[in-house]
């Protein structure tokens, strides 16, 4: 008997049962969530794989891993897109323009101290640049034909039908290249020479160096800083050995790279290994000493910094003292890293990686980063882009706020659970059963099934109209962030 009024009471409650409103919480994960908080506003679908957000003054959005992209409040942009091929970034400050997608498309425009516009791109074998003053206009199809500016180290480079031919240019010094590398000629503001290579080749610039070699890489010879006090001279037999002279200081080799040796009685410097395995060197003038018995002991000692390694190159720490900052790191490669940064005022920085199940960072400024599963390899694999990219799809927890005042955000996998606290307010939801948010006053409202039964506490507490699908609690994001928990 106890039934039946129950159920009337339900039936009568889905009768009744209002709509969420179009601007209204909504947490229906995987298919698609949003949430809100003061200075937050985040919306996904798909378990991710669309999103779109505004935090902290900047504008996200994502279709991934076609596009990522945030834009900040003073204009500059960064993007990704097919990760990791595409990257986009501007920098309205400078004013930079970088865009790339491997291997086929770069452009990068900016302006230069001077004031000069520059721009260069690559499309496939077709390349060129241009600049405000038009020093540095040019156009170029490789292998067959072009001419390029401030292309590597060289101040132009020019070919036709590459290798066939090629010039470069570099302060006022040509160098032509016939069949590159094998035959090649230079001259111009003090240079001259000329190789076959490999069976012989000479190189000079009046006054500065001289050097050549023969049958290479078996005989080697350079002259080098002809114009200062003490020159560098040296030479190299392959495989016998080679001797440097600079001043008081002199390096020799023997079967080289095996067997070195070096001393300059002038600062005390000395030096000898056996090379890869064994190294000692000592250069008392700045503060500076290295042992190394591979693969059981490397320690490096400098002012500023001190390193080691136990059975490398597995297990590492490092300790710098720059600025008044002492960094000490500890890396057991690859499943462990941590570090730690203590700052002059006391404030600490704070980082520990256990790959590929986990990594935090905390900074001193109070801002955190946590994410698990987390299988970047910083640095050779930049973990921030990685987790924008495709972290929705294998990171089980994130937990992060970008500062103190910013909003902080917890999220599952999926959006199976998601939680904001940012100006006071605090909302945490799981798709279909419920969640609860409270405000700065202490007043809850909870919201269960699809926000089908919705209440509040507080003096006037009580049940709310539901709100289907649920939560249904109205849009927070443009009230003011400050003072997030």
């Amino acid at each position: 008997m106890g039934f039946r009024p129950l159920y009337r009471r339900a039936a009568l409650l889905l009768a009744t049962a209002a709509c969420a409103a179009p601007d209204a919480e909504i947490h229906l994960a995987p298919l698609f969530s949003r949430h809100t908080a003061p200075g937050y506003d985040h919306a996904e679908a798909a378990g991710g794989i669309l999103r779109h957000e505004e935090k902290d003054g900047a504008e996200v959005w994502a279709l991934s891993p076609v596009v990522w992209r945030r834009a900040e409040a003073d204009g500059s942009v960064l993007a990704d897109f097919l990760y990791p091929l595409g990257r986009y970034q501007h920098d309205p400050a400078r004013p930079r323009t970088y865009a790339r997608l491997f291997p086929v498309f770069f452009h990068l425009a900016e302006t230069r101290p001077d004031g000069v516009t520059d721009s260069d791109w690559l499309l496939g074998p077709l390349f060129g640049g241009s600049s405000s003053d038009g020093q540095e206009d040019y156009l170029a199809l490789f292998p067959f034909y072009g001419k390029a500016r401030n292309f590597f180290t060289y101040d132009e480079w020019s070919f036709a039908l590459w290798p066939l031919w090629s010039k470069t240019l570099k302060d006022g010094r040509e160098h032509r290249h016939l069949l590159w590398p094998f035959f090649g000629w230079r001259q111009g503001n003090g240079a001259s020479g000329w190789h076959v290579w490999p069976l012989y080749g000479r190189s000079e610039l009046d006054g500065k160096y001289r050097s050549s070699y023969f049958l290479w890489p078996v005989f080697n010879r350079s002259d080098e800083g002809l114009d200062r006090k003490h020159p560098l001279h040296g030479w190299l037999l392959l495989p016998l050995g080679g001797r440097i002279t600079e001043g008081d200081y002199t390096a020799t080799t023997a079967l080289w790279p095996v067997f070195g040796w070096a001393e300059k009685p002038s600062t005390d410097y000395s030096a000898w290994s056996v090379w890869p395995l064994l190294k000692f060197e000592r250069k008392p003038s700045a503060q500076q000493k290295l042992d190394q018995v591979l693969p059981f002991w490397l320690h490096f000692e400098s002012e500023f910094t001190e390193y080691g390694a136990v059975l490398w190159p597995l297990f590492w720490w490092r300790h710098d003292t720059i600025d008044g900052r002492d960094t000490r790191s500890f890396w057991a490669i690859p499943l462990w890293f941590q570090s730690r940064t203590l700052h002059p005022d006391g404030a600490e920085d704070r980082a520990w990686r256990l790959w590929p199940l986990a990594r935090s960072e905390q900074q001193a400024d109070g801002g955190h980063d946590f994410a698990s599963l987390a299988p970047g390899l910083d640095p050779l694999l930049e973990s921030g882009a990685l987790s924008r990219n495709l972290g929705f799809a294998f990171e089980v927890w994130t937990d992060r706020a970008e500062a103190p005042s910013a909003a902080r955000e917890r999220r599952a996998w999926l959006d199976l659970y998601h939680s904001v606290e940012a100006g006071g307010h605090r909302r945490w939801s799981v798709p279909l059963l419920g969640g609860r948010w409270t405000e700065p006053d202490g007043t809850a409202h909870t919201s269960l099934l699809l926000g089908l039964i919705r209440w509040r506490s507080g003096a006037d507490g009580g049940f709310e109209e539901p709100a289907f699908p649920g939560p249904g609690w109205p849009d927070l994001h443009r009230l003011p962030a400050e003072g997030a928990d």
